[in-house]
């Protein structure tokens, strides 16, 4: 399983986390509004600590099809070691995601001994954000979503728990 982001968090216009699981091709996606990153940003203060959102948002992604996937790749876009301390303590308690094998973009490229690779779930991403905001009637045409819903408390649950 791979996870992207398309548009980092910090800056304007919509962002989206993506996953795509290679074999079967699975895919999910969470769209995160410019308004849902303002809010974040005035109301929790999130300015230095998107590693810390973006596990959040990984969490909603994957916590679910935990069973689904064996490795774990994750995208470079926020420090790495920092997202997956996050993502431990918001799995903590979780068998099932400590058994899982997680690295990042850049060690996946090491381990295969080519640097040109991308994330297969880049392409995931940037559909996610660009025909979530859509009406339905415009999501339906191509590839069909499945969006998670989140919103402003999920993601402010998620927060006061890593504190």
């Amino acid at each position: 399983m791979h996870v992207d982001i398309s548009r980092r968090l910090y800056q304007k216009g919509d962002s989206a986390v993506a996953f795509k699981i290679i074999p079967s091709k699975k895919h999910k996606g969470i769209v995160i509004s410019n308004k849902l990153k303002k809010e974040l940003k005035r109301d929790l203060k999130i300015n230095e600590n998107y590693p810390k959102l973006c596990a959040i948002y990984i969490y909603y992604l994957i916590n679910k099809d935990l069973d689904l996937f064996d490795n774990l790749v994750i995208c470079d876009d926020e420090i790495y070691s920092e997202v997956k301390k996050y993502l431990d303590l918001l799995f903590e308690k979780n068998k099932i995601y400590s058994k899982k094998f997680i690295t990042s973009l850049h060690k996946f490229r090491e381990i295969l001994g080519d640097q040109k690779i991308r994330s297969y779930a880049d392409n995931m991403a940037n559909i996610y954000r660009r025909k979530a905001s859509k009406p339905l009637r415009r999501q339906q045409k191509g590839i069909p979503l499945n969006i998670i819903e989140v919103n402003y408390q999920k993601v402010k649950e998620k927060w006061e728990i890593l504190k």
